[in-house]
């Protein structure tokens, strides 16, 4: 990779501007690309493999290929609607497209193991894909993020380090962190490689339906870049003749790239909408940029609206997490306001699922919390056995229900047995329940 305005060269991490102030793309040759290879190949990431980094080895876990889906409040709206459904990913995100690149290239620079800076869904991607290659994954997350992400993590085995209110302050220590102990960055805002993978969908909707306009949720603005230089690429191939127009959607308590897009006031407060939780973008320019070259625009939608996009997602058999359901209000504000017209193809991009957000919440809390919640925090404090942690727990329950809770841990791996004295069996904590407890406690 090499700067157009210095001519610096990149290889192991190539980051989003070069130290002379200008913009880098990782870019191809692109005379060479045969497109009709790709029809013979699986579906998938790597099907557009002459559009990625070479890499000696792919870590995959057969990412893309996700399924394309006629939306029936399209027949509503009279427009021809389709969802893309980014949950279907193995680790239920988007993300899944930028961890296999990104892993895949930085193997040979990661002895000491990966690290990204993310608000969930990277990390628990990252987690994959380094437990598939061997390799520790560090992952930097804010204090404010959706257990079931957590959980996530955890099962792979990510170190989880929390740091700050939002992402934002995760990327600088990430980098940091990735300097001092030789891990290989893929956070987008460090090291563009990744985005790479994320390019893919743009490929996967040009041969499915090749839309007039993509709607996406838009956090730290890197997914809408990603898609912005996929269609780009194929109009340099000459597959396409104009680039759909890209939509951005962010919440009205979080807007910092619609506030700019539209000229207005924004607001870079907390919302629910947790993936969209980024108060300054740092990909911000090139969001704008894949807005306005496509000749599309942007929309805000409240706190109240999310709910709606949930269920309406829901009505469509998708189960989005609140950063994905922004999609539906604001197909519904643009078609109200008279902006598409008829034989339009709109994706509406759901890039997350619902499994990761607050459902899987409740859930753990219900499955992990309560009387299991309570076993954990008694075996932090010592081993115990059976009888002795019956005898502890201060809510009135029967001892073979509390040896139940015991096996159900000790099959979660977040317990194992310490030691035997006679016929008694002492259990204490291993690294998984700590971690648990610790993150359940934050």
């Amino acid at each position: 990779m090499k700067c157009l305005k210095c001519g610096k060269e990149y290889r192991q991490i190539v980051p989003p501007r070069c130290s002379c102030g200008a913009f880098l793309e990782v870019s191809y040759d692109y005379s060479r690309v045969d497109i009709g290879k790709w029809k013979n190949r699986e579906r998938g990431v790597w099907r557009y493999k002459e559009l990625l980094p070479d890499v000696a080895k792919i870590i995959s876990l057969k990412e893309g290929g996700t399924p394309l889906v006629k939306a029936k409040i399209g027949e509503e709206l009279g427009i021809n609607v389709f969802i893309k459904d980014e949950t279907r990913n193995p680790t239920g995100s988007f993300r899944d497209r930028l961890a296999t690149v990104g892993v895949s290239y930085g193997l040979p620079y990661a002895d000491n193991g990966f690290i990204v800076a993310s608000d969930g869904n990277a990390a628990a991607s990252l987690a994959a894909y380094a437990a598939r290659a061997n390799k520790e994954a560090f992952v930097v997350v804010p204090k404010k993020v959706d257990k079931g992400k957590l959980i996530q993590m955890i099962a792979f085995g990510a170190k989880i380090i929390r740091y700050g209110e939002s992402v934002d302050e995760c990327i600088e220590y990430a980098r940091e962190l990735s300097r001092l102990n030789g891990l290989y960055d893929i956070t987008p805002e460090n090291n563009i490689i990744g985005l790479e993978g994320q390019k893919t969908l743009a490929f996967e909707l040009w041969e499915e339906i090749n839309p007039t306009h993509v709607i996406v949720p838009t956090g730290s603005g890197s997914n809408i870049y990603s898609i912005y230089k996929g269609f780009r690429e194929l109009l340099e191939i000459g597959v396409v003749e104009e680039i759909p127009k890209l939509i951005a959607v962010q919440t009205e308590n979080c807007s910092p790239i619609v506030a700019e897009i539209l000229g207005i006031e924004g607001k870079r407060e907390f919302t629910k909408a947790l993936g969209l939780y980024v108060k300054d973008p740092v990909n911000k320019e090139l969001a704008i940029r894949a807005v306005r070259e496509s000749g599309g625009t942007a929309v805000a939608v409240s706190e109240d609206e999310l709910d709606f996009g949930e269920r309406a997602l829901a009505k469509e058999g998708v189960f989005a997490e609140y950063s994905s359901a922004v999609v539906i209000p604001a197909l519904v504000k643009l078609h109200e306001n008279g902006y598409f017209e008829k034989g339009d193809r709109v994706a509406l991009v759901v890039t997350g699922s619902g499994l990761k957000s607050y459902y899987v919440e409740e859930r753990e809390r219900f499955s992990i919390g309560g009387t299991k919640l309570e076993i954990l925090k008694l075996l932090r404090e010592k081993p115990m056995y059976g009888y002795e942690i019956w005898e502890n727990l201060e809510k009135p329950m029967k001892y073979q229900a509390v040896y139940q809770h015991i096996k159900e841990l000790e099959a979660l791996g977040l317990i194992e047995e310490a030691y035997k004295r006679g016929r008694r069996v002492y259990y204490k904590l291993t690294e998984k329940g700590e971690r648990l407890l610790e993150n359940f406690e934050d």
